[in-house]
């Protein structure tokens, strides 16, 4: 399978203030995000522009913000490395595709795949978290098939459109990063293309098996 991409990750710019605020004002990029969604244009931007304030050079930024661009394309999507600990070095990773014809499992795969790569090759950190809505099931597969482990179940956390949602907590250790990347490699060769190819499978296995379950219980209800 031939995986091609032009897509990478940048340090997000206050040049990037425009097309963020843009995604988070969408209501399908609003189902995905934490928080009140019911937010001004106002207050979405002041958050916008405090998230990509930079820290004093002498200090070590806190949090760090990464667009997800393509040449071809265009800004994608933003990954959000937060909570970062030096000390500990750990972080919460949160990641969104802002462009509704761009939210495939490739690009959310080869993003994430990358985002981990940073954290723990570049940042030389040691644990990665993530907590995930129950309902976006492509990506916490994605995040499954990349070695994390489901360490929290939190219960009716958040509420959306009218129905009650779980989130579920995952933890990435580094060795179970790199485990994850040998254990792929020796299926069929050490590549990245198949490391991305592995991910987006899984993630399309997941939307298929919940396409089938959501079909047997409308089903069921009919009758």
């Amino acid at each position: 399978m031939a995986i091609t991409t032009d897509s990478y990750l940048r340090r997000a710019e206050r040049e990037d203030l425009d097309t963020v605020v843009a995604w988070m004002e969408d209501t399908d990029f609003q189902h995905f995000l934490y928080g009140d969604p019911t937010r001004s244009p106002k207050q979405i931007r002041e958050q916008i522009v405090s998230m990509l304030g930079r820290s004093v050079g002498h200090t070590m930024p806190g949090g760090l913000y990464l667009i997800i661009d393509s040449p071809s394309q265009g800004p994608m999507g933003m990954i959000s490395l937060q909570k970062i600990s030096w000390r500990n070095r750990s972080c919460s990773l949160d990641f969104y595709l802002g462009v509704k014809a761009m939210r495939n499992h490739m690009v959310t795969a080869i993003a994430v795949y990358r985002a981990l790569e940073y954290c723990f090759d570049e940042l030389n950190l040691h644990r990665v978290s993530a907590y995930i809505y129950a309902f976006n099931t492509a990506s916490w597969r994605i995040f499954e098939k990349a070695g994390a482990r489901r360490e929290v179940h939190l219960r009716n956390h958040i509420y959306r459109d009218g129905v009650w949602y779980d989130i579920y907590g995952y933890g990435l250790l580094r060795r179970e990063f790199e485990a994850a990347k040998t254990t792929i490699s020796r299926l069929k060769s050490a590549s990245l293309e198949h490391m991305i190819a592995q991910l987006a499978e899984a993630a399309t296995s997941a939307k298929d098996a919940d396409a089938s379950k959501s079909t047997a219980q409308s089903g069921a209800t009919a009758q």
